[in-house]
């Protein structure tokens, strides 16, 4: 008889982890807002390489992420889960089989302490072991458990003035592998205008802190072009825009507001 936990998953079509991706060069993704499975199965076919649902801004819950997870690894991207706050529902999210999690609005060494705590197995963090999907449902526990603290991608946003004020705390932290800039809530949060001097000054103190830490970099980006401004500063975490943004300017040209 087969000992509880220990039968083997069958493979992700997304066989390398998404952390050795990274090691290997810049990694292109965006952000789903649309909450349906057909939208990251489409993403998945076109190449974008990570898909990120926003539990963050979108109504999303944790059944609809990870039948999102499902659908994204099934056409061969990898999914992470952008969640609201540093607790237990971390862990839950990374239950579903997901790459990785990124948590915004990092403000302190301690708010990244606590986001290892729910993302990482002991020794490194507390996570506990569990029946999700993450553990083809408890067959394999005895994989995930040795693989995950190496595979799965762990983000922390700094998007905010406090945020910026210790950002050379946080990027010491170790656990965290990307430091991710918010490019508009930093603005939002510094109270300047996006693009500005002293946006941009904002931008450049996160990067240049987290590169001298020895941590991956992303961020946030408006464009393709800007995605490759950022890559030629060390950026290699690049979400592009996100799916209602390319709905939306896909389809705006078909529809003028006046025919003649």
């Amino acid at each position: 008889m087969t000992a509880y936990g220990s039968q083997p998953a069958a493979p992700s079509m997304a066989t390398a982890s998404l952390r050795a991706l990274l090691q290997a060069g810049p990694v292109l993704g965006t952000f789903q807002v649309i909450g349906h499975p057909s939208v990251t199965e489409v993403l998945a076919r076109v190449g974008v390489q990570v898909i990120v649902p926003d539990a963050e801004h979108a109504a999303l819950d944790l059944a609809d992420l990870e039948h999102l997870v499902r659908a994204g690894q099934a056409a061969g991207a990898h999914v992470v889960l952008r969640l609201p706050r540093a607790d237990v529902g971390l862990s839950r999210a990374l239950d579903t089989g997901a790459s990785g999690v990124i948590v915004p609005r990092v403000e302190s060494a301690a708010d990244a302490a606590q986001i290892v705590r729910y993302t990482r197995f002991p020794p490194v963090g507390e996570r506990g072991l569990g029946a999700g999907r993450a553990t083809a449902y408890a067959l394999d526990l005895a994989t995930h458990r040795s693989t995950a603290n190496d595979a799965l991608l762990v983000v922390a946003m700094v998007e905010t003035r406090a945020g910026l004020q210790a950002v050379d705390e946080i990027v010491a932290v170790d656990g965290i592998d990307v430091i991710m800039v918010g490019p508009a809530d930093l603005a939002s949060s510094l109270g300047v205008d996006a693009g500005g001097p002293e946006h941009s000054a904002a931008v450049e103190r996160v990067m240049s802190a987290a590169l001298a830490a020895g941590r991956t970099v992303g961020i946030h980006c408006a464009s393709v072009d800007d995605a490759r401004r950022y890559h030629e500063l060390g950026v290699d975490f690049l979400l592009i825009a996100t799916d209602v943004a390319f709905l939306a300017s896909a389809a705006s040209p078909h529809f003028p507001t006046q025919l003649r």
